[in-house]
């Protein structure tokens, strides 16, 4: 369905029920990664969280089904704020914001601009900033060997078809440990893109460094990372948790997850997900 949510209405999918014997269950906007690609992988990868939350996965605007906006709207405070209607709108009261990979940018923003909203906020994949060339390719050195960190550096700078299937070919197969099924290709074929948003949003991505928005938090933020993880080295996440004002952030390495932990190993995810959920 689509939803009003400020001057435009978002393409929003729910999973599993509000309550359940009576009590209302926590409700889970998830937030999908990109930019430039629909909510599709998680609107497959958040059906187990049906059997403890209920759970919203909406299209930022630009993105899938929803109203494209303006390019001047394409940004971290616009897409926060779009959120913020959108909770507002459907009367969620004190959700938990879930933000994978991009959607965990959004979700950090959204932890400054409006920090009494929400119950909780769980990143996936993501960091307080953009890990720099040099950790990057180093990242891939340790997990795919000298030809994964020479192409990873090439693909830094150059953007031409050839580097890009060499990048696909050598390091994408990094992002993701769990081979995928005729579920997961079917979300690949039927995904959305609007690169024109991608684009535009690479030119942010050197200068992006949230943790003054993670030092305005006021509610707990969980944090979990793969440990094959080619883009989110460790110390990125450790220093994402560290931005946060004592005592509201946890981390949490996900056992044999790469960048996609979610797919790759749902049942230490999920169970993560559910007790912080639950226990918050």
């Amino acid at each position: 369905m689509r939803v009003r949510a400020g001057d435009v209405r978002l393409h929003v999918t729910t999973l599993g029920d509000e309550y359940s014997d009576g009590q209302r269950r926590p409700d889970i906007i998830a937030v999908h990664g990109g930019p430039g690609i629909d909510g599709g992988m998680l609107r497959l990868t958040m059906r187990p969280a049906v059997d403890y939350a209920h759970v919203i996965v909406p299209d930022l605007r630009g993105h899938g089904r929803s109203d494209r906006g303006e390019p001047a709207d394409w940004n971290l405070d616009v897409w926060a704020d779009d959120l913020a209607a959108l909770i507002d709108t459907l009367g969620l009261p004190n959700p938990y914001l879930l933000g994978t990979s991009f959607g965990g940018f959004v979700v950090q923003r959204f932890l400054s601009r409006h920090p009494e909203t929400l119950a909780g906020a769980i990143l996936i994949g993501t960091g307080a900033r953009q890990a720099s060339h040099d950790e990057i390719v180093e990242r891939h050195r340790v997990l795919g060997g000298d030809r994964a960190a020479d192409v990873m550096r090439r693909s830094l700078t150059d953007h031409s078809p050839e580097a890009e299937r060499e990048w696909a070919e050598v390091c994408g197969p990094l992002a993701i440990r769990r081979a995928p099924d005729d579920d997961y290709q079917r979300a690949v074929r039927n995904r959305i893109s609007t690169p024109e948003i991608n684009a535009g949003f690479i030119s942010q991505l050197s200068g992006l460094d949230l943790r003054p928005d993670l030092a305005a938090a006021r509610r707990p933020v969980m944090v979990l990372v793969g440990e094959y993880d080619p883009l989110i080295p460790y110390e990125v996440a450790a220093e994402t948790v560290d931005s946060l004002p004592a005592g509201t952030g946890e981390l949490h390495v996900v056992p044999g997850a790469s960048h996609q932990a979610i797919w790759d190993a749902p049942d230490a995810t999920h169970a993560l997900i559910r007790k912080f959920t639950e226990g918050s």
